[in-house]
């Protein structure tokens, strides 16, 4: 039922296939239907939308930039590895991202518990944080760790072809 994906010392369990999804979402809906008027703590939505991961971004915002880096092929990923592409150098200059382009992996994915899917973690995951940091693309929130995209960050998004909807 299902599968494992080992991180470091972490191991992250998932749902093996659609029927085992279906199997439990209609276990939840009759569980929900059990407990009405009971309301169930979820994550705090910044949260859940930015935020960081170490020292790289998280949440949707983590997972959109992930998508786009590889979508455009800035970034390619074998396995659970990856590294930035020529292109994607001539993208970091061009966006002022400066990390050791010589440490191999370049990157390498992350578990985003919000979103149960990878974003990008590692040098150059870090160096993009980090500028988008330095020019104030993002900001720290109230919530501790959570992030709050700005228009300046959402004119960098943009260049990625990623329109930010929070």
């Amino acid at each position: 039922m299902l599968s494992v994906w080992a991180q470091g010392r972490f191991r992250y369990y998932r749902i093996r296939d659609d029927d085992v999804a279906a199997l439990i979402e209609n276990l939840v809906d009759l569980a929900a239907k059990a407990t009405v008027g009971r309301r169930r703590a979820m994550p705090a939505e910044q949260l859940r939308r930015s935020r960081t991961c170490y020292h790289h971004l998280a949440g949707q915002l983590g997972v959109l930039l992930s998508n786009a880096l590889i979508r455009r092929r800035l970034v390619v990923i074998d396995g659970r590895d990856g590294r930035v592409t020529e292109q994607g150098l001539a993208w970091c200059r061009a966006e002022a991202i400066d990390f050791d382009s010589a440490r191999q992996p370049h990157l390498r994915l992350c578990n985003d518990w919000t979103e149960r899917v990878p974003h990008l973690a590692g040098p150059f995951a870090n160096a993009v944080l980090a500028r988008l940091v330095e020019m104030r693309g993002v900001a720290p929130h109230r919530i501790p760790r959570a992030l709050r995209i700005t228009d300046r960050g959402r004119a960098f998004f943009d260049r990625l072809g990623v329109q930010v909807s929070f």
